[in-house]
């Protein structure tokens, strides 16, 4: 929607896909193209601003219901009032602002005007649960909370509880508080022209506080600093989404949302924004009827989403004849699954990647070539070695052990968690990633499942993970997760927890079936098939085990 260029020097010009092709092996390693990266003091901030001011006709997001338009003018200008109207409230760089909104308009504009002044953004769950925001908030602290009004009488009582008094200020206007609306009012023209950016002391200071993902307890506050951020999307990066309408289900809460986020702005792409409320109710038409609407090119969701668009009608209905690239991030899509819609979509580039809160950044990175059902190749900067979970001893190819990572735009460490963040890394700095993976004579990397998601069943580890592909092979199977239910002799037992595809049925006996046909005797769901209408999620998307053990794990 406007003219293209990057906003970040990039002189050479090397798409993103080239360069993750130009990867070694060495001593075992995984080794991705080294490219230069800038360690001076930048605040993240300033490089977006500068981006949004450079192109002020460039529509920079659109609101999906609506049909609203943000032009990177617009952008520049409210991020920068809220970012003067933070300073008159007496906000200092360091200072923790919080983050509780839908995906709407202004998110991006509170978290730019945060980062702007060398305050530090702390996106939070937009569906709070009273135990939720009283962690939150004696987590973090945060100085000012931008929250929905739906969850001001939540965050109330929590502070009561903790006897804490922080201002809240909220996404629509309700009585007695004070609006995002009523902030961005008032500010005179001068102070917005004359507007700058705090300048940070250091590239390790931290712009943003990311909570992970929660799926086997409480999140964690995972600290990225500019630095981070501004390396995790050099210019060769800024490429892949240079010239696309784009779409995706993940919103500030997710490290990664915010990475697209900033993506999309560098690299001048429309971003459509889709309200969470379609995307937490799973309602896939309306993500269909957007990317038909809006012709959307580059589109990103979580396999679940996209297991779903192939298996009913959607793709039938709706066509999606636009759509230039598909990326399956926050777990593996599986062959299977990949392979079933590239079929339906064969006009499109199915890839998939991998990488976390922790590690800040892609870890690899699928590009064609890459083999189906593999997480790609080692991205730019990055080294992957797989060790012996319990030596801790590097192996070599076709060996399944636990991925450990180095790459320069890794979190700083845990919020206020010191121990933890020691025993995220080993001895000689690599990143205990968790997962259990190889990578084969070719350099794919593949994912089999998190070491803490492995099913001990007398003394031999099952992975829940190749019980529930088999399961998500059924037509009639939407979701599904699979548990390790106690066991007295056994040790445990597999169980699994389903829900159905609308319209279709499927019987507990046709899943015992399915897996005995086509998994070893061990991986039998010995505890049992359990169906739910919806399976819980955490905040960013992935199924809730934690919550689904509490619930049938006795």
């Amino acid at each position: 929607m406007c003219e293209r260029m990057t906003a970040i020097d990039n002189s050479k010009k090397l798409h993103y896909h080239d360069a993750v092709r130009e990867f070694k092996i060495k001593d075992n390693i995984l080794i991705g193209k080294e490219i230069p990266i800038n360690r001076k003091s930048v605040n993240i901030s300033e490089v977006l601003l500068k981006t949004l001011k450079s192109k002020p006709n460039c529509i920079g997001q659109v609101d999906a219901l609506s049909g609203e338009q943000d032009t990177y003018a617009d952008m520049s200008e409210r991020s920068i009032k809220c970012a003067l109207w933070l300073q008159k409230q007496g906000v200092k760089p360091g200072d923790i602002i919080g983050l509780c909104c839908d995906n709407d308009m202004n998110a991006i504009i509170i978290m730019l005007g945060t980062m702007y002044i060398g305050a530090i953004s702390n996106p939070w769950d937009n569906d709070l649960s009273s135990m939720t925001a009283r962690y939150f908030l004696s987590l973090t602290s945060p100085k000012i909370i931008f929250a929905m009004p739906s969850l001001v009488p939540i965050l109330e009582e929590a502070m009561k509880e903790l006897q804490m008094n922080m201002k809240i200020v909220v996404s629509h206007k309700l009585n007695g508080y004070i609006s995002v609306e009523d902030i961005l009012n008032g500010h005179d023209m001068n102070e917005i022209i004359e507007f700058k950016c705090a300048k940070i002391s250091s590239p390790d200071d931290v712009a943003l506080i990311s909570l992970s993902s929660g799926t086997t307890g409480m999140p964690k506050g995972t600290e990225i600093s500019h630095s981070s951020l501004y390396n995790c999307l050099l210019p060769v990066k800024v490429t892949e989404l240079e010239n696309h309408t784009c779409l995706w289900t993940h919103t500030l809460r997710w490290h990664y949302g915010v990475q697209l986020a900033f993506h999309a702005i560098l690299a001048y792409s429309t971003k459509i924004l889709a309200p969470c409320s379609i995307i937490l109710n799973d309602d896939d038409e309306a993500i269909c009827r957007f990317i038909e609407k809006y012709r959307v090119t580059w589109f990103s969701t979580e396999p679940g989403m996209l297991i779903r668009f192939y298996k009913s009608d959607l793709l039938e209905k709706y066509k999606l004849l636009t759509l230039k690239e598909i990326m399956s991030t926050g777990a593996n899509l599986g062959k299977k699954h990949c392979l079933a819609l590239a079929k339906k979509l064969s006009h499109a580039f199915i890839t998939t990647g991998y990488g976390s809160t922790d590690s800040a950044a892609d870890v690899t990175v699928m590009i064609k070539g890459c083999k189906p059902g593999s997480i790609g190749f080692v991205a730019p900067n990055v080294r992957i070695k797989v060790t012996d979970v319990e030596t801790g001893k590097t192996l070599g190819a076709n060996q399944n052990g636990e991925l450990r990572l180095k790459l320069p735009c890794i979190m700083n460490g845990y919020y206020k968690r010191p121990e933890e963040t020691k025993r995220a890394f080993d001895s000689d700095g690599w990143l205990l990633s968790g997962d259990i993976g190889y990578y084969d004579d070719d350099g794919n990397v593949f994912l089999i499942d998190r070491i803490s998601e492995f099913i001990l069943f007398h003394g031999i580890n099952i992975s829940t993970a190749e019980i529930e592909n088999v399961l998500k092979t059924h037509p009639a199977v939407s979701q599904v997760a699979v548990i390790g239910i106690p066991h007295e002799i056994a040790g445990q037992y597999p169980k699994a927890v389903v829900s159905r595809m609308p319209h279709k049925t499927v019987t507990e006996e046709e899943l015992h079936d399915l897996v005995a046909k086509n998994l070893p005797e061990y991986c039998k769901l010995r505890g049992g098939v359990k169906f739910l209408d919806k399976l819980p999620r955490t905040a960013t998307g992935k199924i809730a085990k934690k919550q689904l053990r509490d619930m049938f794990g006795n």
